[in-house]
């Protein structure tokens, strides 16, 4: 017959178990960084693509470190506020812009810091109606805030020829 302590002994494992599996299901039910950093990275090629400030400011922390290397420009912008003149300059350089990042970015996370690289495109089309397009190798790195991925950085330079 077994004793109340090995009985205790028996009941404490169980309901440590079923507090580990419990927590297990817990943490599948939530997007993991690595999904979360996935989907930042899209949301930045999404607000790039449809020209949308008030999302791309969403997507960037508001660290004034934070740093953005286009494919065009000859200087590393600095700080949000800088950044958005960039992309409001970009935007009516090219009324019709579509990047995004193709097939699959190539996503490390370590600790609360994640980059994304790969091959971007550009599909473009100018004021003056002249269409072009292009393969960029782009880095974006993230930093995880507040429990969200946020940009800090990206730098796009053209495909050599």
């Amino acid at each position: 017959m077994s004793s109340p302590r090995g009985i205790r002994h028996i009941t404490s494992a169980w309901l440590l178990i079923g507090g580990i599996l419990m927590s297990g299901s817990v943490l599948a039910q939530q997007p993991s960084d690595m999904d979360a950093v996935k989907a930042a990275n899209q949301a930045f090629y999404a607000a790039l693509s449809a020209h949308d400030v008030a999302a791309m400011q969403k997507v960037w922390s508001s660290d004034a470190d934070t740093q953005n290397i286009g494919p065009r420009d000859k200087a590393i912008i600095v700080g949000w506020d800088n950044m958005k003149k960039g992309f409001e300059r970009l935007f009516d350089s090219f009324p019709e812009l579509k990047v995004s990042m193709e097939p699959e970015p190539r996503i490390k996370i370590v600790g609360a810091v994640a980059w994304a690289s790969g091959i971007e495109q550009a599909q473009r089309k100018d004021k003056n109606g002249a269409s072009s397009s292009g393969a960029n190798l782009a880095t974006n790195i993230f930093q995880k805030q507040d429990g969200r991925w946020l940009m800090v950085y990206h730098h796009a330079s053209l495909m050599p020829q």
